[in-house]
């Protein structure tokens, strides 16, 4: 079964969104629907003060379904980074990532793209699309903003998980918790200020700290030329994280990096390496 549970707390005006897609909670076309569907509907509802993301089973979501990797599915609407990330920062309440388990791959960029995450310490986080010979175009943007360049290559080239509290201390999360994270952000929701977040919550809306980001784009590239056949997907991530950093804003950035995304996926999908 693919669903989103809705589930309303009345106390604080909280609506849990609860991603159902067994094993892995993957955002499968039919998944995206059902999210922006009640993404809408919970935007619409004036009894609703702000909205917690969550995921059933094992862990948040382990990203983008492989069935429909470089298919015309995995493009169309409601996409992810073209139009489900955007209505999650459009939204006039806060939206709250609660994330246990694992957030993987574009599970990992729908919680960059809500206003604030709330994690389990031991939650496994990954961008590793580079595995899979593209690049991750939206958490290439949004991660610098949140641990800075050099962490967020560091995340992104090694495509391995690792654990959330390795960013304690980071805006990457507005809280860390040892137990239910659904039950610590539905409280973390119920005590915000009432109203339309401020726009600053937003990764999107960050300054990206530049200090220092040339020299560790310029060690990733030192690093990856001694390797004896470098990956050209891993040299496309340090591109798109180069992006951010080159770009005037976000949106700049990111439209870049899509259009290297798009690029080796065109690829991937006909063959190519």
């Amino acid at each position: 079964m693919t669903r989103v549970r809705c589930e309303h707390w009345r106390d604080g005006g909280v609506l849990q969104l609860v991603l159902e897609h067994a094993p892995v909670n993957s955002l499968s076309h039919p998944m995206r629907l059902a999210l922006w569907q009640a993404l809408e509907a919970a935007d619409a509802d004036a009894s609703v003060r702000a909205i917690v993301i969550g995921g059933a089973g094992r862990g948040f979501s382990a990203g983008g379904d492989y069935a429909e990797l470089h298919s015309p599915l995995q493009r169309q609407w409601p996409a992810l980074s073209a139009h489900l990330f955007p209505r999650i920062e459009a939204c006039t309440k806060p939206v709250i990532a609660a994330i246990h388990g694992f957030a993987i791959g574009g599970g990992f960029e729908l919680a960059l793209a809500c206003h604030y995450r709330i994690a389990q310490r031991d939650a496994r986080i990954a961008l590793p699309e580079l595995k899979h010979g593209v690049v991750p175009p939206s958490g290439s943007q949004r991660l610098p903003r949140a641990v800075g360049v050099r962490r967020a290559l560091a995340l992104i080239l090694a495509a391995e998980p690792v654990r959330a509290d390795r960013y304690a201390q980071t805006p990457l999360f507005a809280r860390l918790c040892d137990a239910d994270p659904l039950a610590a952000a539905r409280a973390f929701a119920a005590a915000l200020e009432p109203g339309r977040p401020p726009a600053s919550a937003l990764l999107r809306h960050r300054p990206l700290e530049r200090t220092g980001a040339a020299e560790a784009i310029a060690a990733c590239r030192a690093r990856l030329a001694d390797a004896a056949v470098p990956s050209q997907a891993a040299l496309r991530c340090i591109d798109v994280v180069e992006c951010a950093v080159r770009a005037a804003d976000f949106d700049g950035g990111l439209a870049a990096a899509k259009q290297i995304h798009d690029e080796l996926s065109a690829r991937a999908g006909a063959g190519g390496a």
